[in-house]
């Protein structure tokens, strides 16, 4: 049979696309972030709205056979506790689909639990002298997660954002327009993005989704169902939006982390330090 130029043509073009396609399934699988959607959906349906204020958790959180960390002020969180909350949750639907898997003993227990400079905990909680961007930056330090810009993300990843003079830690859902409408890849219409996390006040807060636009959108009129976050700095600093994912623990590199718990083994006498309630005070705009 004689075969045409089209014909191959086609063939070539149909397995570019078929690698394209195996390179983008291959960078998403690396990611965690399906459980970490599905335990947003978990946090969401039975946890929201509890209030917000300072301390950790909404309740005990159970770290396999390692340990729990024990929720301070329940049902009260605020949003650096409110993204561990939310980890927890995914690595805890992991281990079920997973139970051989080492998820909750990768890094020993005293860095979920410790607030110091060190520690994972620590640097999530961005404490003083800690060196930290935000959540994403604590991950990639330890060896479990990537910092990655903003026009890369995908649902399910982890933001630190900063306003004017203050901050907050949420989950990444959508990137949305002017509107409020979510879009499905990033573009020049982006104004902002659908996050979920903890803020508010303690009366009316707690675990909830907010729509966030940058400052240069303005505020946004938006359906009254949809609580704005307004003002938010855009950035490719990451110092200022750090921006990036949890890894699938098949990924987590324990090269790093050895290098990690190293320092924080040299780094963890003194007392435990506290979060600036001033900088995560929790105030959105529509609260």
């Amino acid at each position: 049979m004689i075969r045409s130029k089209k014909h191959y043509l086609w063939c070539a073009t149909l397995g570019l696309l078929v690698v394209g396609l195996q390179s983008a399934y291959a960078t998403e699988e690396r990611t965690f972030n399906e459980y970490i959607l599905r335990a947003v959906d978990v946090v969401a349906g039975s946890r929201a709205g509890l209030g917000y204020d300072k301390g950790s958790y909404t309740q005990d959180l159970k770290f396999g056979n390692s340990g729990t960390l024990i929720a301070t002020r329940p049902p009260y969180t605020m949003c650096v506790a409110a993204q561990v909350e939310v980890m927890h949750a995914a690595l805890d639907l992991y281990w079920r689909d997973n139970p051989k898997s080492n998820v909750f003993s990768f890094l020993p227990f005293e860095q979920w639990q410790k607030l110091r400079p060190g520690t994972l905990r620590g640097k999530i909680w961005l404490v003083e002298d800690s060196g930290s961007w935000g959540t994403a930056y604590a991950l990639e330090y330890f060896g479990m997660g990537e910092q990655r810009p903003f026009d890369k993300l995908t649902p399910g990843s982890l933001i630190n954002l900063n306003r004017e003079k203050t901050g907050h830690a949420v989950i990444f859902l959508a990137y949305i327009d002017k509107t409020g409408s979510e879009l499905n890849i990033f573009s020049d219409a982006v104004a902002g993005f659908k996050y979920f996390s903890a803020q508010g006040s303690r009366t009316t807060g707690g675990f909830g989704y907010r729509y966030g636009f940058f400052r240069e959108a303005g505020c946004p009129v938006l359906d009254d169902s949809k609580r704005r976050d307004c003002g938010i700095i855009r950035s490719v600093n990451a110092r200022v939006l750090n921006t990036g994912v949890m890894l699938n623990p098949h990924y987590w590199d324990p090269k790093k982390r050895d290098k990690a718990l190293a320092f924080s083994r040299a780094t963890q006498k003194g007392p435990e330090l506290d979060v600036d309630m001033s900088y995560f005070d929790g105030r959105t705009t529509d609260d």
